[in-house]
């Protein structure tokens, strides 16, 4: 089973914020081994997450990935994800390969999980090893 991850990145260099209005991501594919390659998304102007669940866009790929780790985004957006079973995380880690890296491993800090939910922020380690992610596990 591999694991697919997205990353907002509008600076096509580190994780960041504005998720609903972000253009640039980058998908992870994380296998059983926790192994993985990357490849850019990039979007058009009325294709953004903002423009999808405004209805202007009908589809959006990151609707079939399995995690999503941006630096912000809305709690609406946030909860129309998990209704398409993306968990989003609202993290800290600006580099890519650590953020992915420290969840292969289960070691990345999330303020944010909204596979539990609730909508408070708090601050907690999803160190359940390669559970919190089900990539299967390993290192990269």
């Amino acid at each position: 089973m591999h694991t697919k991850i997205v990353i907002s990145s509008q600076d096509k260099k580190t994780i960041t914020g504005h998720a609903g209005k972000c253009r640039n991501f980058v998908i992870y594919t994380v296998d059983t081994e926790g192994n993985y390659t990357t490849k850019p998304l990039n979007f058009e102007k009325g294709e953004t997450l903002h423009d999808s669940f405004q209805g202007t866009s009908q589809s959006n790929p990151i609707f079939d990935m399995d995690i999503f780790l941006t630096q912000s985004i809305g709690q609406g957006a946030i909860e129309k994800l998990a209704t398409k079973n993306v968990r989003t995380y609202i993290i800290e880690e600006t580099d890519p390969e650590t953020a992915i890296n420290k969840l292969i491993e289960g070691t990345l800090k999330a303020f944010s999980n909204v596979g539990h939910h609730h909508d408070h922020e708090h601050g907690h380690d999803h160190g359940q090893g390669h559970a919190g992610c089900n990539c299967g596990g390993g290192h990269h």
